[in-house]
């Protein structure tokens, strides 16, 4: 037993020995170490400035001279203009650890292309002045992810028709660096003018990648009640930031015009007093202004007189009458060569002129509606009206009375001309008869009796 605690004693005693001497080589050298204490973001944001911490301690007895620390830097990180990587950290004292170390600070930039994970960056520490020849080097690093952002960069459909079912569509888009998850979009708009149908406000996304697009369709329809303007859509976006855990909203705002064109019915009313009169109404859903009731020119028909009407502002639901003095035409194109000109023609380019020449109407009639719609733009519809059979009847029957009246007036001023011409041609034969057998002489002889009487 006692020689079992003598052998214990002496083993205390020889680590007492060792530890003395340990004790003294730390006190008479200086043990310098470098660490990252923190960092600020943590973690570092892609694209963004991160604050590195640097920690300097002197785990040994002796104190050093001037220290200079050297931040060396790759690719994600980037310096940043007006920035200083090399930093004195001063003189350090024997064991100056823990609570006393000295804390040097960093601000690095991060690329905004950079991939989620983690990156390696090297410190060099040294005697001032002497960077070749006594550098202490350490090797750290930091983790980086990527912040998500997104945008709704499209909307499809700028101009809402009131009462008109419309396909709308939005596209986001993944403008960030990381993937999107979990995404939430919504739209609505004040007083509910435009909503959507068949489904809700709300639709979700699952997930979207860097730098990809995703489309959300509704269908639409704006109230009929709805005054001509422009609408503001607010648009909400929600995911989940990676960074912070929390939910993050984007909203802004768009702009929808509810209104535009309109559309018109046109119909055959009457003839009367050598005038065809046509109604029209406005059926569409938004008022018309400055409207024009024109007959442009085409085969088979013609105005006499004005060939357009102008009969003012219609809004839904209206309607109006235009009258023009309108009869049937001979059926030859108005727009076709004189009977010269075609003279000068080959037979070919006569007989392709020929074939495209319409040579009757079909009973019915083009007529062109033109207006202002409520966003400004000035608008023409054109409309082929029917025709009845007692009115096609009634102006052929009025053009072939106004040829006929044309062709017996100017038989009249013929015949009129050739009777004044031998009126005076046989009067002109009976005075020279009368002449040649001494008439004038006799007439002679007797007046200049009367007068010696």
């Amino acid at each position: 037993m006692k020689r079992y605690t003598m052998i214990l004693a002496l083993v205390l005693l020889l680590s007492t020995i060792a530890a003395a001497q340990e004790y003294t080589y730390i006190s008479d050298s200086n043990i310098l170490t470098l660490s990252l204490v923190n960092q600020d973001p943590d973690p570092a944001i892609a694209g963004n400035v991160v604050e590195l911490r640097i920690g300097v301690e002197n785990y040994g007895g002796q104190g050093t001279v001037e220290q200079e620390l050297e931040l060396v830097l790759e690719y994600p990180f980037e310096k940043i203009a007006g920035e200083s990587y090399v930093k004195s950290v001063g003189r350090l004292q024997g064991f100056q650890v823990d609570e006393d170390q000295k804390i040097i600070k960093f601000k690095i930039r991060t690329d905004r292309d950079a991939t989620e994970g983690n990156y390696e960056f090297d410190i060099l520490m040294y005697t001032a002045g002497e960077k070749d020849t006594a550098a202490i080097k350490k090797t750290l690093s930091i983790d980086l992810t990527n912040r998500e952002s997104a945008e709704v960069i499209y909307i499809n459909k700028v101009k809402l028709v009131p009462g008109q079912q419309t396909p709308m569509e939005f596209t986001i888009n993944n403008v960030g660096n990381a993937p999107l998850r979990d995404m939430s979009f919504s739209w609505s708009n004040a007083d509910d003018i435009v909503l959507p149908v068949g489904s809700s406000d709300t639709k979700y996304v699952k997930y979207l990648g860097i730098g990809e697009k995703t489309t959300i369709s509704y269908d639409v329809i704006a109230d009929t009640n709805a005054d001509p303007g422009l609408y503001k859509l607010e648009l909400s976006l929600t995911y989940e930031d990676p960074v912070s855990g929390q939910l993050t909203s984007i909203t802004n705002n768009a702009g929808v015009y509810v209104g535009g064109e309109t559309d018109f019915d046109i119909a055959f009313s009457e003839t009367s007093a050598g005038e065809t009169s046509f109604s029209i109404a406005n059926i569409g859903s938004n008022p018309a202004s400055s409207v024009s009731i024109m007959i442009p020119k085409q085969p088979g028909w013609k105005t006499t007189g004005s060939n357009a009407v102008i009969i003012g502002n219609l809004n839904k639901g209206d309607y109006t009458v235009a009258s023009f003095k309108l009869e049937q035409s001979s059926g030859v194109d108005a727009t076709m060569p004189s009977r010269e000109e075609m003279a000068k023609l080959s037979d070919e380019e006569r007989a392709e002129l020929r074939a495209k020449r319409p040579e009757t109407t079909d009973g019915t009639i083009k007529i062109n509606i033109a207006y202002t719609d409520t966003m400004g733009n000035r608008e023409v519809v054109e409309k082929t009206v029917p025709l009845e059979a007692s009115m096609l009847n009634s102006t052929s029957m009025s053009a072939r009375f106004a040829r006929g009246g044309a062709e017996q007036t100017s038989l009249t001023s013929s015949l009129t001309t050739i009777g004044y011409w031998a009126a005076g041609i046989i009067l002109l034969i009976f005075l020279y008869r009368y002449w040649r057998r001494g008439g004038f002489r006799t007439v002679k002889k007797k007046i200049e009796r009367k007068l010696r009487r």
